[in-house]
């Protein structure tokens, strides 16, 4: 029985099932997938359309079709849909059991939270129904819980069954089920045993997680995690066949040391190498890519491919690039993860592409830019290394620090002393959900932030909004943590919620998502 009426589902964008990412990994792979920015998506589950929508607002010449068993869930989505005046994007009322011909034939297909949490049956009819209704060069996109890894979390699900098997409404099911995790956490800690401190991890990442998760990941009927080859064999009896997982990285056994690679390269082929990672690594969760069985990928990439497409990311650079010699320096993630880079040339790309983020620039472009700044920080033109690089940065692909697309992507940012916010930003604000950025990512909120949204329509300045917003808080209406407005002078309190308005409105603008921003590139321009 599901309950996503009474209970919904989170609904967010993953940005590692949007067309572009699917299209880069397929043309790394040797397939002759679909543009990505004219093309057709089909979505499995799309629950309020949290994933569909943003891609839609952003790629307009694409159409979407996303599909949902709940009424309720649709109905949300199609209201949003409406209010935004799109017409590239539908959410439909349907049954993966009865889907057929009408849908049509689709470039990319989404089923991210469907497999494993439906009927063994309903399982197998999915994967029949991506390869009836994928393009022969299509990629489906579909991820799972994997054992043995997703064992441990199925104790927790065991004991939460368990605890709530004689409560049948759905919201008290919940409820009484995190004042059991909650007593679990406090009374387990007495035992010392390995196991006892990993069931105690899982259950604090439960109490702190969304509540939409926790039901209907350990509350609901149906929770069937498996092994890879299991799945990889009921794909192929469905005609498909394994292409790769949406993260490179994840594939390669050199990431978890010596030994490890060593006994994957003893093992009979890709699929059991897989299969053995796994064991190795715990893995409880996959996203893995399927494409018809016909399809032969090329699995040995030429990095020379990598100059086909554009690239982005946010990589904040060591405050000065050494130049002249192989010497490693590190470049810092937007989480805070460091990365060693050592190719010169490399750096200056890295340092580029973050300086003018959120634009995407072609590699090509990017390295004839990169060398002259080389050449002009170490006056010689014959030291330059054309080709360490690449291995590199391949590998900071592989890791999602680096992104690519198929094509580049431009901001002409303009200057604008009332700054306004797209059609999209408005409408996921106001409903108070995260926003998303141009490239499929969720950028947090709080409720400054979606305050701030609601003022933000291009009718007032910076200084206005912030008399607006103190006078807000003075009323109540909403306040900034730990922030004591009786403390403050109106001078201090207007500096402060001055430097949050300038902060939110540097993260919009990185995040492409400022309608003040013309896209000279694709997409929606408010």
């Amino acid at each position: 029985m599901y309950h996503y009426d009474a209970i919904p589902y989170e609904s967010l964008p993953f940005a590692e099932t949007h067309p572009q990412r699917l299209a880069v990994l397929g043309r790394l792979l040797g397939l002759d997938v679909a543009a990505p920015q004219q093309c057709r998506v089909l979505e499995l589950g799309s629950a309020s359309g949290g994933n569909l929508i943003p891609m839609a607002w952003y790629q307009p010449g694409c159409e979407f079709v996303g599909i949902e068993l709940e009424a309720e869930q649709v109905r949300v989505g199609q209201r949003q849909i409406d209010e935004l005046g799109i017409h590239n994007v539908r959410l439909l009322q349907g049954d993966i059991l009865q889907l057929g011909d009408e849908l049509g034939q689709f470039d990319y297909i989404i089923a991210h939270g469907v497999y494993s949490w439906v009927p063994e049956l309903v399982g197998d009819a999915l994967l029949k129904l991506c390869k009836d209704r994928l393009q022969p060069n299509g990629i489906a996109y579909i991820s799972f819980n994997t054992l043995p890894g997703w064992r441990v979390r199925g104790m927790v699900r065991e004991m939460l069954l368990y605890h709530v098997r004689e409560i049948s409404e759905p919201v008290e099911r919940l409820n009484t089920a995190l004042v059991f995790i909650q007593f679990l956490i406090e009374s387990l800690p007495q035992q010392k045993n390995p196991l006892t401190q990993h069931l105690l991890m899982e259950l604090k990442y439960l109490l702190n997680a969304h509540p939409s998760y926790v039901y209907h990941e350990f509350l609901e009927e149906n929770n069937r995690a498996v092994l890879f080859t299991d799945f990889v064999a009921q794909a192929k009896r469905n005609g498909l066949r394994y292409l790769c997982e949406s993260q490179l990285s994840s594939m390669f056994g050199s990431a978890y040391g010596q030994r490890i690679d060593t006994f994957l390269d003893s093992v009979s082929g890709a699929i059991e190498s897989e299969q053995y990672l796994d064991f190795f690594t715990q893995r409880t969760f996959r996203q893995t890519l399927l494409c018809h069985a016909e399809v032969t990928p090329d699995y040995d990439i030429d990095l020379a491919a990598l100059d086909q497409f554009a690239c982005y990311a946010q990589l904040k650079p060591p405050a000065k690039i050494e130049a002249r010699a192989n010497k490693p320096q590190k470049f810092t993630s937007q989480s805070g993860k460091e990365y060693d880079v050592e190719a010169p040339l490399l750096k200056f790309m890295l340092k580029h592409i973050y300086e003018i983020y959120p634009n995407a620039i072609t590699v090509p472009e990017l390295v004839a830019i990169a060398r002259q700044q080389y050449e002009a920080a170490v006056k010689n033109k014959n030291t330059i290394d054309e080709k360490g690089w690449r291995g590199e940065m391949f590998s900071l692909v592989a890791n999602n620090a680096v992104q690519l697309r198929i094509e580049s992507l431009c901001f002409s940012a303009l200057s604008d002393d009332k700054p306004w916010v797209n059609a999209l930003v408005k409408v996921q604000a106001r409903e108070g959900n995260n926003l998303t950025s141009v490239y499929h990512e969720t950028v947090y909120t709080d409720a400054f932030a979606q305050r701030l949204v609601s003022y933000l329509d291009g009718s007032r300045n910076l200084d206005t909004v912030c008399a607006q917003i103190i006078l807000d808080m003075r009323a109540g209406n909403f306040s900034l943590p730990g922030l004591n407005l009786k403390a403050l002078s109106q001078e201090q309190l207007t500096k402060q919620v001055s430097n949050n308005i300038q902060r939110l409105i540097d993260l919009f603008a990185r995040n492409g998502m400022l309608a003040s921003q013309v896209l000279l590139s694709e997409g929606h321009a408010a």
